[in-house]
């Protein structure tokens, strides 16, 4: 979580077969930062959450909160709400996803009541939020969809109320089989030269109903939601391609991008940064390694990592931390 002072993670379980352990993905508005993680391995996290408060609710995978007055066990859909500067432990299930909601403007205590008294309204906009997110047309849709939600949100929790759902037309892509199917063979041919006209015939759609189709459910022409889902693979292949690979071009032409200025734009437009920023960032990260102090327990077949902020020093971690400074000796 983002400005928390200190976090560290305990592995339970070891590492399985899979193409990732951990995913975080993140969008920040004025008013709202908006998490999404994944962890393959059962862990035990704990630490202290930062100077405001934050939901953090399990899509996939259960958590096990113990704060110091509460204990609850969360299953799919069920939002826990953790007070500024409380300090916590989370025990993770294995392969859980979890959504993560900070509320800068909630710097006070005391509205753990409220997240539970309207857990299910929570839980259903928590839901419409993260049904949008694989559809989002570009950074700017993707951040005032966060701004609407954080609306939401602060009327639910500061005034306990939420206004009526106005009727809507609005379609949801899985009432429409056709469309699914058309949508996984785009998924399943990322890497190829996709026949559009040859995915509509398969789904058994023309090619003129599947332009309609997902403009009226995705808002998006078949080619704009194809370039939406390869610069997330570009993206993708620029994080686990560093530091080796750091051509840029080169990531973008391995999903189909021929141009490299071109991809550049396509890339700030989805994003909110160019492709040279996020290997700007990469760098930073990796100049933050130091902050990790990772221990491996070989009787238990465990590992224990500390993040702490940036203004604690490596000494004074081992000194506030007796069962650290034994470990690392």
């Amino acid at each position: 979580m983002t400005n928390s002072p200190r976090l560290s993670r305990k592995i339970l379980s070891p590492s399985g077969r899979g193409d990732f352990r951990a995913r975080l993905s993140c969008i920040q508005s004025g008013n709202l930062n908006v998490l999404g993680g994944y962890l393959r391995n059962a862990s035990l996290i704990s630490g202290a959450n930062a100077g405001s408060a934050a939901i953090v609710m399990p899509v996939e995978g259960r958590v096990d909160f113990k704060v110091v007055d509460d204990h609850c066990l969360c299953g799919p859909w069920m939002p826990f709400l953790l007070e500024p500067d409380e300090d916590f432990h989370a025990t993770l299930s294995e392969d859980t996803h979890l959504l993560i909601v900070q509320l800068p403007c909630l710097t006070r205590s005391g509205y753990r009541a409220a997240i539970r008294h309207h857990q299910a309204l929570f839980a259903d906009l928590f839901s419409d939020f993260l049904y949008e997110t694989p559809f989002f047309r570009d950074y700017r849709h993707a951040l005032s969809r966060v701004e609407h939600l954080s609306r939401l949100l602060y009327r639910l929790i500061e005034a306990d109320y939420l206004p009526p759902r106005e009727p809507t037309e609005r379609k949801h892509v899985r009432d429409d089989r056709r469309l699914c199917n058309a949508i996984q063979l785009m998924h399943g041919e990322l890497d190829t030269d996709i026949n559009i006209e040859s995915i509509a015939s398969r789904s058994g759609l023309s090619l003129r109903n599947l332009h309609y189709l997902m403009k009226q459910y995705i808002g998006q022409s078949p080619y704009q939601y194809l370039r939406g889902r390869r610069l997330i693979k570009a993206r993708e292949s620029i994080i686990r391609g560093y530091p080796e690979n750091t051509s840029i071009a080169q990531h973008g032409m391995n999903w189909g991008f021929q141009h490299a200025g071109r991809f550049s734009s396509y890339y700030e437009k989805h994003f909110g940064e160019y492709p040279s920023q996020t290997l700007s960032e990469l760098d930073h990260l990796k100049e933050l390694t130091d902050k990790v102090i990772s221990v491996r327990d070989e009787s238990e077949n465990t590992r224990q990592q500390w993040l702490t902020s940036s203004a604690v020093s490596a000494v004074d971690r081992a000194s506030t931390n007796p069962d650290l400074e034994k470990q690392e000796s």
